[in-house]
């Protein structure tokens, strides 16, 4: 495991709280398999320009780094190319900041086709600006014909246009990728099923929250895996949920974080779309974490981004087992099983919302109508009669309109 040295600088107008970002960075780098050797911070009104550190600070950053015989530094704070390269030759160690720690991260936890050309399309971003602002110290690239002599180009616009292409081509990937998400979405609308998305922070449970409704419900399919780290999957993941008659969609959709850097939220928008998309929202969020309100707060900040602010939400206090105190709400633990019922009955209350209610005959040769809109009304069978089956239907308006001709 690599040894590195946490640095931050804690700017003062900042609201929130500096400890609780910087240990959050600290979770990063573990998820990052990186052993934090060592904190050192400075409070300023604003980062030096040049190193970020003062004077002081950056001359003991260098000396502790030699000390530890570190691998390298990772600042909280984000870092041009120009600062991260004069940080890195003062203290005789490789520098990062915290995005450049997230997309390592990224890039570890890439499973799937999609996740690795996001994750990959996110890094190319977020390099492209500091390859073109970089230092050219070192010339440029020489050669050309008989038409084009001299200098020719800088090392940076080579780098920079190789990057543009390569941004193209996996743009052009991922609209193939949202092509073939859109053709399975329209099997999936055929269902009429209601679609529920687990939102939240990283590592709030949002996927331990899926395995624990899939156990409880006895429903089929693979488990997602979920793991006790930030970022632990990236691939959104759907599961069919079947519970009292009802049946409904689940997605589990990539964590967030604060400060989720806008490369990632660009490049993450096709996975993104199952939250934009979705019926219902389920807020997960950690109610054993001290800082959970900051951290809805965030969630909530983040789905305005992607276009996903209105859609209706419910929430629910996760790791109530762990917790201090017990927040107002829907209280369940993944672990104990705790409010798993309740939780889904919340869930079901607002997909489906019971508007209507009437009996009616359904004749024999159109029961494949009760069949085909059995997952998204109630409907309870009263007794068979000669020319149908008398049923009361419950649901919402716009699916009962096919049975209101055989209303009674």
């Amino acid at each position: 495991m690599k040894k590195i040295i946490l640095a931050g600088i804690e700017i003062r107008k900042d609201k929130i709280p500096f400890e609780n970002r910087m240990e959050e960075t600290a979770a990063l780098c573990k998820a990052c398999g990186l052993e934090v050797a060592g904190i050192i911070t400075q409070q300023s009104d604003s980062m030096d320009p040049n190193t970020a550190f003062r004077k002081g600070k950056l001359e003991e950053l260098k000396r502790f780094a030699e000390e530890t015989e570190a691998d390298g530094i990772i600042f909280h704070n984000s870092l041009s190319i120009r600062t991260a390269n004069r940080i890195a030759a003062y203290c005789n160690t490789e520098v990062k900041d915290r995005t450049a720690l997230i997309l390592d991260i990224f890039s570890l936890r890439a499973r799937s086709r999609q996740a690795k050309i996001q994750t990959e399309l996110a890094r190319l971003e977020y390099a492209l600006p500091r390859v073109l602002n970089t230092d050219e110290t070192a010339g440029h690239e020489r050669g050309g014909g008989v038409t084009n002599r001299g200098a020719g180009e800088m090392r940076s616009a080579v780098i920079a246009r190789k990057y543009k292409a390569r941004i193209q081509d996996l743009k052009k990937e991922l609209q193939s990728i949202r092509k073939q998400n859109f053709q399975d979405e329209r099997r999936r609308a055929k269902t009429m099923l209601k679609r529920a998305a687990l939102v939240g922070y990283t590592n709030a449970g949002k996927s331990s929250f899926m395995n624990a409704v899939l156990e409880y419900t006895n429903a089929k399919g693979t488990r997602t895996y979920a793991e006790d780290m930030l970022f632990a999957t990236l691939d959104t993941s759907v599961r069919r949920i079947g519970y009292k008659g009802r049946e409904f969609l689940l997605y589990d959709t990539v964590g967030f974080v604060s400060d989720l850097p806008h490369t990632l939220v660009e490049a993450f928008q096709t996975t993104l779309e199952s939250a934009k998309d979705a019926d219902l929202l389920i807020h997960v969020i950690d109610a054993s974490a001290a800082d959970f309100a900051e951290k809805a707060s965030i969630t909530d900040e983040t789905l305005k981004r992607i276009g996903a602010g209105d859609i209706p939400v419910v929430r629910i206090f996760n790791k109530i087992d762990l917790a201090e105190e017990r927040p107002k709400g829907i209280c369940i633990s993944c672990f104990t099983g705790e409010g798993i019922e309740e939780s889904l009955q919340k869930i079901l209350e607002a997909l489906y919302p019971e508007q209507d209610t009437f009996l009616c005959e359904i004749p024999y040769d159109k029961m494949s109508l009760a069949s085909q809109y059995r997952s998204v009304l109630r409907i309870e069978i009263m007794e068979h009669r000669e020319n149908g089956i008398l049923a009361q239907i419950s649901g919402e308006t716009r699916f009962l309109l096919p049975f209101r001709k055989y209303a009674v």
